[in-house]
């Protein structure tokens, strides 16, 4: 091989390569531009996800603390309502007592 033909030769290595490079390099550059955006949009869908879970954890924990003021107040009407029944009963029995002796005190009187 002469010199030349040497020299020819590696240009066509070179311009071969440079032919090569300009066709992987943007082939490349597209292939981790999108495996970038799957990942990103991989994170956000986990992000927006774990979110919704602790939402959902947190309406869980509303419900728990609504169900159980349900239960106070039904608690607290029902002592409410007994208290006052008996209430009623003992006022009632007062005025029967008052009744009674008013009774007696207008038959002693006559």
């Amino acid at each position: 091989m002469s010199g030349w033909e040497v020299v020819a030769w590696g240009f066509g290595v070179l311009l071969g390569s440079a032919g090569l490079l300009v066709f992987f390099v943007p082939l490349i550059w597209i292939i981790s531009h999108y495996s970038h955006k799957v990942k990103i949009e991989r994170m956000r869908l986990q992000a927006q996800t774990q979110g919704t879970e602790a939402l959902r954890k947190e309406l869980e924990a509303l419900r728990q603390q609504f169900q159980q003021l349900r239960e106070t107040n039904t608690q607290f009407v029902l002592s409410s309502d007994s208290s006052l029944t008996t209430l009623r009963e003992k006022i009632e029995r007062l005025e029967e007592r008052l009744s009674t002796l008013e009774q007696q005190t207008l038959q002693r009187r006559l």
